[in-house]
């Protein structure tokens, strides 16, 4: 299993008998979404956009997690800047320690998740889609992380991945043989439509912990 944060991005495994459940982290700073539609508060100057393709987005973020090779991976040997993943255009944070920093150009949308976990087969987290999705839900936080854009609130809403077909190589950040496997995520997440230029603050806040991730946009 798999956790992981957005803004800043943070990733913490935990191991549970022959069960190793991976979360990750943006900024608190991650990505986070739930179910209706991810807004921002009234008075921010950026618009969230549909919340419906966030299940969609999320589980194409921890696609690429588990397609790319761990030199070249956050949760593997990369570079912590491995963790600015661009999932079709959209600027999504996510890694097994917090994010500090995030460069793109304008126009980029950002994908921020307060906090998702992964669980999938390759894991030991369960053989079906029930027992993946029962285990993605039971590690992950049981109730919505606090997100701001420059001090203003996120609405942040509760997602889960539909189930996950994942072919990986042996090059992969979990160290196990290359082959086929599946996997299901939740996450708490929000989106945020491309912010002007300038330097931009995402602070997440679960508990005890809190989570600054800096994203910089370019003019160009």
């Amino acid at each position: 299993m798999s956790r992981s944060r957005d803004g800043s991005s943070g990733t913490s495994t935990q191991v549970t008998g022959v069960r190793r459940v991976r979360r990750a982290f943006a900024s608190l700073a991650c990505v986070v979404l739930v179910a209706a539609g991810v807004a921002l508060a009234a008075e921010s100057p950026v618009s969230a956009t549909p919340a419906k393709k966030a299940p969609a987005t999320l589980a194409a973020l921890w696609t690429k997690v588990f397609v790319t090779p761990s030199a070249q991976n956050p949760f593997g040997t990369g570079d912590p800047s491995t963790a600015c993943w661009n999932v079709d255009g959209t600027l999504a944070p996510l890694g097994p320690v917090s994010v500090a920093s995030c460069t793109a150009g304008a126009g980029t949308p950002l994908f921020i998740t307060g906090s998702s976990v992964e669980c999938s087969t390759f894991e030991g987290n369960g053989t079906t889609e029930a027992e993946l999705r029962a285990c993605a839900r039971a590690f992950d936080l049981q109730t919505a992380p606090s997100i701001t854009f420059d001090g203003r609130p996120l609405t942040v809403l509760e997602v889960e991945t539909s189930l996950i077909h994942l072919t990986i190589t042996d090059d992969n950040f979990l160290g196990v043989p290359a082959g086929f496997g599946l996997s299901v995520a939740h996450g708490w997440v929000a989106q945020v439509n491309p912010p002007p230029p300038g330097t931009h603050t995402v602070v997440i806040n679960a508990g005890t912990t809190s989570i600054t991730t800096t994203f910089v946009i370019s003019a160009s």
